[in-house]
């Protein structure tokens, strides 16, 4: 994942994945905040200050358009590659400016690896690219070690996370300064520490219980949707624990951790949305183009379930194919039609992991599986966190009068796919042909990653 990662990372520029400008500017101000560097940290309107150096990022010059603020790497083009290449090391001015670019609102750990890469580099005095590497850097170490903890954690079912990971999305957004790759690292710990609890010969103690709060804790208020994914550890039976009431206790403490860490980090936005005001109407600028429609009303939808179910069946059939070509990689980067991982191998890279699964190491199973109840707890928790996905932007993105969801992507369903897959396929049916057969998708995945970085470098070079 390292190499892989450092290679996309190389590949498709700096502020190129999805909504990567707002993760830089929420890592830039957590970085701001750890050197306590500048005072005041915003100006007189409540932009952030940055380094002199590092407004070309979000206001490119080589645009030839004064006016306009332009991201870099936005569009992947000639230009932008060689004043890369030619940039030094450090630092060439000094001073503060300030960006118009707002951060998210989320928890201040989901950027605090890449913010950790800004702040060694802004000690050095490192030019903005020596800066946006260094947080890509520490934000993909941070998803190799906590992925490698997932997989060794994994009673079964290792080649499958693995095979999800090598997703040319995935890759994307791991190596970026997305947070998603947070969401996308503590979702896969926290599938295999669900499935270690639930096959490991030990009983279950504090120890383990506050494993899961914590989890529940640092990943719920990034994105409230995943919160969804603590349903999954009901599989844990209570036997797997000391006592009867120790099994109430952790149930009691991981809902606790998730309404607490919500509520600190989205009490307004959670508020607003469970108890709007009589006068609130919800507004999306769909296209960009400061033109804001109002949204679906939460009230008025469920007043008519004929027309909810409606919008839903219509997504599916207009967007369905979408959601799992982005899910893989096509497009990539801010939907870029020239950086689109081929569609054929995007349908052969879905089936990888459920391949992987089926064909996994035999050896870690043993006796160990999923019965009927526990992949039935997978499937609902897969389905509904679909359904809640999409009822959201319903109410949050998408105008009246619009028959189908709009905002949503594939990559918002990539967490819960290792659920999904181990709801539905039985595990390590071929033994050790079956391993050896798994490792060969595995390596194939590998080098098609490379050899369509490789083209897509050369291509975009050339154009």
């Amino acid at each position: 994942m390292m190499l892989l990662g450092s290679v996309y990372s190389f590949v498709l520029m700096p502020l190129s994945a999805p909504d990567e400008v707002l993760h830089y500017v929420g890592a830039y101000e957590l970085s701001s905040k750890m050197l306590g560097t500048p005072k005041p940290l915003y100006d007189h309107d409540g932009n952030l200050r940055i380094r002199k150096e590092d407004t070309e990022i979000d206001d490119w010059s080589g645009d030839n358009k004064p006016n306009e603020a332009t991201v870099f790497g936005m569009f992947i083009q000639r230009e932008q590659i060689l004043e890369r290449q030619e940039a030094g090391f450090f630092a060439k001015e000094g001073g503060y400016g300030y960006t118009l670019q707002k951060p998210v609102s989320t928890t201040p750990f989901a950027y605090f690896f890449p913010a950790l890469g800004f702040s060694f580099a802004r000690l050095i005095s490192a030019s903005r690219f020596t800066l946006l590497y260094f947080g890509r850097f520490f934000n993909l170490l941070f998803f190799a070690f906590m992925g490698a903890i997932a997989i060794e954690k994994m009673p079964f079912g290792r080649e499958m996370l693995f095979s999800i990971s090598l997703f040319p999305m995935t890759l994307e957004l791991v190596s970026s300064l997305s947070y998603d790759t947070f969401i996308l690292a503590l979702s896969f710990v926290l599938l295999s520490i669900v499935l270690d609890y639930q096959h490991r010969e030990e009983k279950l103690g504090l120890k383990e219980i506050g494993i899961i709060c914590l989890l529940a804790v640092l990943l719920s208020p990034c994105k409230m949707i995943y919160s969804m994914l603590f349903a999954s550890c009901v599989v844990v039976s209570y036997r797997r624990f000391s006592s009867p009431l120790l099994y109430f206790f952790a149930i009691f403490a991981v809902g606790l951790s998730i309404v607490l860490g919500v509520l600190l980090v989205n009490f307004d936005s959670f508020s607003r949305y469970l108890r709007p005001q009589a006068d609130t109407v919800n507004v999306s600028d769909v296209v960009g183009d400061g033109i804001v429609q109002e949204t679906y009303n939460r009230r008025e939808t469920f007043a008519q379930p004929d027309v909810f179910v409606k919008i839903l069946r219509n997504t599916f059939m207009i967007k369905g194919k979408e959601y799992l070509l982005t899910m893989v990689g096509n497009p990539l980067g801010q939907f870029d039609t020239r950086v689109s991982f081929p569609e054929g191998l995007c349908y052969l890279f879905l089936l990888f992991p459920f391949a992987t699964a089926i064909l996994g190491e035999k050896k870690a199973i043993r006796k160990k599986t999923l019965n009927i109840a526990q992949r039935t707890v997978f499937l609902l928790l897969s389905v509904g966190l679909v359904l809640v996905t999409l009822t959201m932007m319903l109410f949050a993105y998408t105008p009246k009068r619009t028959d189908y969801v709009l905002g949503v992507q594939g990559r918002y369903f990539i967490p819960v796919l290792p659920f999904f897959i181990l709801s539905l396929v039985p595990l390590g049916l071929r033994g050790k042909k079956g391993e050896k057969l798994a490792r060969g998708i595995l390596l194939f995945q590998i080098l098609a990653n490379l050899v369509f970085c490789i083209y897509t470098y050369c291509t975009l070079f050339q154009s």
